[in-house]
């Protein structure tokens, strides 16, 4: 009788947990009771091109910025009414990411971009309530399609692929259900943080935390052990150990099978290059061949030279530095903040496709942001500004 016990209560308790983690409205209905449902011979193509094959759309190419759209404009519905997105695409590539777009009646000029998890090819759910911009009236819907940034090379991401339907649902204990496990299982792309994390690295409103949910399933079944098996000492230590190493290989499951997907992007990519040309081939290739010029540039420069990189972003310095290994270098503003000792006198800065920096050669100073560095230029060639820093009168 209390193994019964036991079973019922952690039953009830693992499924008052899952609806915490997908924020259930215990008054909704099992299934959506509205649909606004969308073939997707609905959409119109705004950027690339595609056919209409019955009531798919096959899009065949992309456009500018190497991005493929599609939308369809609606006569005004209420956000709130719907609060979950179904789509469904076949033969989507591994190499490229998909975003939900969307214009609101009160600011129809703003573009409001949503990333979603990969599709597959079956149907995906996705919780629009946590989306502060998913209000108002809604005019216009759409999905768009990229490669990866920082990971895909442009011209290697796209293949056809079909959008065959979408669909917006009003709230439903299975639409709520089939978000979270999407949020749980579904597939992202890379990001700095993929190999040693779950889930993704977007600013996509996410769901409860998996690995908070799976602990808190394992306390809530020691819990029970204790209070209706009165399970006491050893038994119930063996227990929670049995408990953290199962749900430790899940959580370790999950994360092999996202890097295994990932994995499949970079397969896709690079199995048909060797070693030499896959660096050819990869997202950053304009940095990849700065990397070259510097080299050529500076290869008569003694191995102690100092050399200290800014770029506009994080990614492109580290990957410039990177690329300019095993030279001696390091990124500019680390060592400005790190270091209270002035710069080494003759070292290079090297500053890349970096706005708002400039070389004034009449007072021969390098000028950006808040710093001003004096030398004598070195290269200046397209995307790249090299100087030699003169910090002795």
């Amino acid at each position: 009788m209390r193994r019964l016990l036991f079973g019922i209560a952690v039953t009830l308790s693992l499924f008052v947990l899952l609806a915490w983690a997908a924020t259930l409205d215990w008054r909704s209905p099992f299934a959506a009771r509205q649909h606004l449902a969308l073939n997707g011979s609905d959409f119109r193509v705004v950027m690339g091109g595609a056919s209409q094959d019955a009531n798919r759309l096959r899009i065949g190419a992309v456009g500018d910025d190497r991005t493929a759209l599609q939308t369809v404009v609606l006569n005004g519905i209420e956000a709130s009414e719907y609060r979950s997105l179904r789509y469904r695409f076949e033969e989507f590539p591994h190499t490229l990411e998909l975003s939900l777009v969307f214009r609101r009646s009160d600011s129809a000029e703003d573009v409001h971009v949503v990333s979603l998890p990969w599709p597959g090819n079956g149907h995906v759910y996705f919780d629009l309530r946590n989306v502060a911009q998913w209000k108002g009236r809604i005019t216009e819907i759409g999905f768009a399609e990229f490669p990866t940034p920082q990971v895909v090379p442009p011209m290697q991401g796209f293949k056809p692929f079909t959008l065959v339907d979408a669909a917006l649902l009003s709230g439903s204990w299975h639409g709520d259900f089939a978000a979270l496990f999407t949020d749980w299982l579904g597939y992202w792309p890379w990001s700095q943080r993929s190999v040693h994390a779950l889930g993704r690295d977007t600013d996509t409103p996410r769901a409860k935390s998996l690995v908070l949910c799976v602990s808190l399933a394992i306390a809530t079944i020691v819990l029970w052990a204790a209070i209706v098996l009165r399970w006491r000492g050893t038994r119930l230590v063996r227990l929670a150990l049995i408990g953290a190493v199962v749900g430790w290989l899940l959580l370790d499951l999950q994360w092999h099978a996202g890097l295994r997907w990932r994995h499949a992007a970079t397969q896709t990519l690079y199995a048909d290059f060797d070693w030499p040309d896959r660096e050819l081939h990869s997202a950053d290739s304009d940095i990849v061949q700065a990397a070259r010029e510097l080299k050529i540039a500076l290869r008569n420069e003694p191995d102690t030279t100092r050399i200290l990189v800014h770029a506009e972003s994080s990614f492109q310095q580290l990957r410039l530095v990177y690329h300019l290994l095993p030279m001696n270098v390091a990124v500019l503003a680390q060592v400005v903040t790190a270091s209270r000792e002035p710069l080494p006198d003759g070292c290079l800065i090297v500053v890349y496709e970096t706005e708002g920096w400039s070389y004034d050669a009449q007072k021969r100073v390098l000028q950006g942001g808040d710093m001003v560095l004096p030398g004598d230029p070195v290269l200046q060639r397209g995307k790249l500004l090299v100087m030699r820093y003169r910090g002795k009168p």
